[in-house]
């Protein structure tokens, strides 16, 4: 089965959805200036009202370990998308939160963080050459531009351990139950 991640929830409304379609991660931006931008007092309610079953993933942008480890009572594992150093990567995880290192297709190489996310455009939902593509490692996470009429696609392509979506479960900048719920379904369908 592959496992997936519902990135990008920002209002309380979401959570709601999250603790309905049950999906193995949700993800949250923590990153300012970023339309979906989760205040600290927000992630705290949203941490609060999410099925505790259900870890929380924070999302930085070339923000300080420490600036990061003010989340530790809150987020359950760390996604860096920027440039972020070894050293950075190694004091996170040393602090007991798992760090996922986000990488673009044509830029791959090795890390010491727990996993690594491909994704083309870093949050901006924009696909790659799926069929050309050759990963360095074994493809732990896989982002950009998924949605429900192509996650099918790209898990039958690129086989990875976990899909993130996040505009792709979308209507207008909002999320979409029902969009929620077939990523849900098509990820869990494939065996």
């Amino acid at each position: 089965m592959t496992l997936i991640k519902l990135c990008g929830n920002f209002r309380l409304q979401d959570i709601d959805y999250l603790n309905e379609v049950r999906p193995d991660l949700a993800g949250i931006i923590l990153v300012p200036h970023k339309r979906r931008l989760v205040s600290l007092a927000l992630a705290q309610k949203i941490r609060s009202q999410l099925d505790a079953k259900i870890p929380l993933v924070g999302v930085f942008l070339n923000q300080d370990a420490d600036e990061i480890l003010k989340y530790r009572e809150i987020i359950q594992i760390v996604q860096l998308h920027g440039n972020e150093s070894e050293r950075e990567i190694s004091k996170i995880q040393q602090a007991g939160l798992p760090v996922i290192k986000v990488m673009k297709p044509d830029h791959q190489y090795k890390t010491q963080a727990m996993c690594r996310m491909i994704d083309a455009g870093a949050g901006t939902g924009k696909t790659f050459d799926w069929e050309n593509f050759q990963p360095l490692e074994s493809l732990d996470f896989l982002a950009g531009g998924l949605t429900p009429d192509n996650l099918q696609q790209a898990i039958s392509l690129l086989k990875p351990k976990v899909v993130d979506i996040s505009s792709g479960t979308e209507c207008n900048g909002i999320k979409n139950l029902e969009k929620m719920r077939e990523v849900v379904r098509i990820a869990r369908s494939n065996k």
